[in-house]
């Protein structure tokens, strides 16, 4: 998360212009930050899903600028009743957001060890026009967003060119292609974020749902 925001209260460490969005999801199931929800099912595949909206629904998530907004809903899903979205809109700038399924708690012994699983997937739908889009991953330490606890960001119509003709797309990324950067810890990872860069009038939602860590082949 970049910096210079607030975080239930406190301080975050200084960086640009940030605001924050943050205990959006409900605590239906409160454990479910600690303990997001596991399964193997009956092919052998391990799954942990760390948001749903449903059994793996805590989270907070932070944006920028600050017209934009990150948070559930429940008018559009790609399974259960809601999904998060990312609304924003832009003209010819940067857009940055991220989700936090421990919701900014930090330690170096909170996050989602993802060490042994192969892929890193989520479902989105795309509401607007085609932008430029990457995502990389953060893990948790006891200072948050640390420079080395980021992965390597990547651009995510590689894996899913197809995201902006309005329907439901899994996007599927190989961990591998996350290259982890020097002090990046799998064991403990917490965060997506997102990386936009937009054109001129851009007015957008991303719905996403189903972000999960899988042992899938990554092929």
């Amino acid at each position: 998360m970049p910096h210079g925001v607030k975080i239930a209260g406190r301080a975050a460490p200084p960086m640009l212009a940030l605001a924050l969005l943050v205990g959006h999801a409900i605590a239906a199931n409160p454990a479910a930050a600690k303990n997001p929800q596991a399964s193997k099912n009956s092919s052998g595949h391990h799954r942990v899903v760390v948001w749903n909206g449903e059994t793996a629904n805590v989270g907070g998530g932070w944006v920028n600028p600050t017209r934009s907004t990150f948070g559930p809903q429940t008018i559009e899903a790609h399974s259960g009743s809601s999904a998060l979205e990312f609304k924003f809109s832009g003209d010819n700038e940067w857009i940055g957001a991220g989700w936090n399924w421990f919701n900014f708690k930090t330690g170096d012994d909170i996050g989602t060890d993802v060490s042994g699983l192969e892929t890193f997937s989520f479902w989105i739908k795309v509401r607007g026009k085609p932008v430029q889009f990457r995502l990389n991953l953060q893990c948790n330490g006891a200072v948050l967003d640390t420079p080395e606890q980021h992965s390597t960001r990547i651009d995510v119509l590689t894996y899913a060119p197809d995201i902006f003709d309005g329907n439901w797309h899994e996007v599927r990324v190989p961990l591998r292609d996350l290259v982890e950067s020097k002090g990046f810890n799998p064991h403990n990872v917490s965060q997506i974020q997102l990386d936009l860069t937009v054109g001129a009038d851009t007015q957008n939602s991303f719905f996403i749902d189903d972000i999960s860590f899988d042992n899938r082949p990554s092929t």
